[in-house]
């Protein structure tokens, strides 16, 4: 069934959208430029210049997000596996906007300094994210069944090439989540962390990894949010079910090794004394 929004043109949603599009290129093509074309030293620098970016790519994301949820109930309604599916990309794509300016070395991240806040913002996130993620994974058929292209003839190997394509790039950031909340939140602190990260850049002699994190948040909310734009696309009938898989991957697939990157430089020194 086609997916009719019904929306305005001019709508909130469709504004947070532009803003969210926007600002996210900003971000990520400092990132990737300084990344890739500068000194280990520059990169390691969030540039002062990208604060007010980072604004409003966070309120665009909390529009988008709330918009979403409310387009779930409305237009998916019928759908619970559906619904819950869209959900958990965008309360997944929240946590990720969070923990980027939680991270971040701007003001804005300081309120996070108080461990009751920091505390309160993760337990409401890693919520989210659980019980809705885990729907996903508990309705694994149902979701793999309800991107199924009926008009093309079924193959040996589709069932594992649409968890892959569906399941997997919404379920595979849980575990992080979980245990960035308790590293960040329960064990320790923010100031912890930062300070681990300064730790990190010492031992490796390659400084940048609180940059890396910082833009590696961009990353996965950029590939949950576009898993979302796919699938709506799709449901609308404006991209064949390979392009869907294929926008879905290319979104997904970078965050992801980004994602295993940090985590593994992260862990490998996580017990390591100072």
């Amino acid at each position: 069934r086609r997916l009719i929004t019904r929306e305005d043109p001019l709508s909130l949603h469709k504004l947070g959208c532009l803003g969210y599009t926007i600002s996210s290129a900003i971000l990520l093509g400092t990132g990737l430029e300084r990344l890739f074309f500068m000194s280990p030293q520059e990169f390691a620098v969030v540039p002062a210049f990208l604060e007010p970016t980072m604004l409003v790519f966070t309120v665009s994301n909390i529009i988008m997000c709330a918009a979403s949820v409310r387009m779930a109930f409305v237009f998916r309604r019928g759908d619970m596996t559906a619904r819950n599916a869209f959900l958990g990309t965008g309360v997944s794509s929240l946590f990720s906007g969070f923990f980027m300016v939680w991270i971040s070395p701007f003001v804005e991240g300081d309120i996070f300094n108080n461990l009751f806040i920091s505390r309160a913002c993760f337990a409401v996130m890693v919520a989210l994210n659980t019980f809705f993620i885990a729907d996903t994974i508990v309705s694994t058929e149902k979701v793999v069944e309800g991107r199924r292209d009926r008009k093309a003839d079924d193959y040996k190997g589709r069932v594992l090439m649409d968890t892959l394509g569906y399941v997997f790039p919404v379920v595979w950031g849980l575990p992080l989540i979980i245990s960035t909340a308790v590293i960040a939140s329960v064990l320790h602190d923010r100031p912890w962390f930062l300070d681990q990260c300064q730790f990190i850049d010492q031992q490796t002699g390659t400084p940048g990894m609180q940059a890396h994190i910082f833009y590696q948040q961009l990353s996965t909310s950029l590939g949950a949010s576009y898993a979302s734009l796919f699938v709506t696309l799709r449901d609308k009938k404006l991209v064949s079910k390979m392009q869907e898989l294929v926008g879905i991957t290319v979104f997904a697939t970078p965050a992801l090794v980004w994602s295993i990157y940090t985590t593994v430089i992260f862990t490998r020194y996580l017990f390591v004394s100072h």
